[in-house]
């Protein structure tokens, strides 16, 4: 296990951070695992891990379960990138993790070695987990967004995500390979991506803040959390929705081929009205069109990433 320190910017100030961010509660209950920086070029679900575990272990709040946060991909986070050589949330495959059990991964490659460590770890908070587990994924968006949460239509997840007032995702197995939420989910316990916003508004960092305190709720771990302060995160993350429904389900992506010369239009963000026919970026042969009526979401305005862009429509869950 590495247990390299160095220094990161995250808005206004530097912190200095290890794979381990910090680890609050009791043995015995649920536990609940944060993930931040699975890519290295967003830091703020890390900045605000760190102000809430600061906060956790100062001695003033009660527990019936644990908390644990750590660094997903720790060298892109330290040189600031979203990757090095693949994309963390794209390689937790049935195939690489075979790999890895038959001591077969190459982890001369960044990213194999960051997924061995994760892995070792996570294996080991769910020895150590007497009642149910969570993983929580944090990250952000290269274009504007409101918050939103991804996951899958399972009864346990969807379950969970009615304790945040926010748009959720399903549908994304079929479309994306090798996510972290999706091996999570295989195992059989409960994950979820939460997107806070922009990479570099620093809105993101205070919307990371309020979901991380309303996760410690909902999963039971933490049980001193105030009424007052249950409602103002609440209204954090509440005050810029505007979309009609908070269930959508994906129905296209885009996925930009080896190679290609990609350039999403500018002036599109998450949950914005589309339609069939209209010209949403280019490429090398001229304009690229939805197929669909829809609304658009993670439009890709940065250059890694193979993920042009999504669409997705209203769903329904009772």
């Amino acid at each position: 296990m590495r247990e390299a320190r160095f220094e990161i910017p995250v808005f206004n100030e530097t912190l200095e951070v290890s794979r381990f961010i910090g680890e609050a509660g009791v043995d015995g209950g649920n536990t609940v695992l944060f993930i931040g920086g699975v890519h290295g070029n967003e830091t703020a679900g890390i900045g605000a891990l760190n102000k809430v575990f600061t906060e956790l272990n100062s001695g003033k709040y009660e527990f019936a379960g644990k908390a644990i946060d750590i660094i997903g991909n720790l060298e892109a986070t330290r040189l600031s990138q979203r990757y090095l050589y693949k994309d963390m949330n794209r390689i937790w495959t049935r195939e690489l993790i075979d790999d890895l059990h038959y001591d077969r991964l190459d982890t001369r490659h960044t990213e194999y070695a960051e997924l061995k460590e994760v892995y070792d770890i996570l294996q080991d908070v769910i020895a150590n987990t007497t009642g149910k587990l969570f993983v929580v994924d944090l990250h952000t968006t290269s274009s504007p967004t409101i918050p939103f949460i991804v996951t899958n239509n399972l009864d346990q997840s969807i379950s969970f995500t009615r304790s945040f007032p926010m748009p959720v995702i399903s549908g994304l197995t079929g479309f994306l390979d090798g996510t972290l939420l999706s091996y999570v989910n295989d195992l059989g316990h409960t994950g979820l991506a939460y997107e806070a916003g922009q990479h570099y508004s620093s809105q993101s960092l205070v919307k990371h803040e309020s979901f991380v305190w309303l996760s410690l709720h909902s999963t039971g771990v933490c049980t001193s959390i105030s009424g007052p302060e249950i409602r103002r995160h609440h209204d954090v993350l509440q005050e810029e929705l505007v979309t009609r429904t908070n269930y959508f389900k994906l129905i296209s992506r885009y996925k930009i081929r080896e190679g290609e010369e990609f350039k999403m239009n500018p002036g599109y963000a998450n949950f914005q009205k589309i339609y069939a026919g209209e010209e949403l970026a280019t490429n090398q042969d001229g304009p690229i069109t939805s197929p669909y009526d829809g609304y658009i979401f993670m439009p890709l305005y940065q250059s890694l990433g193979d993920d042009g862009f999504f669409i997705v429509k209203p769903d329904s869950h009772n």
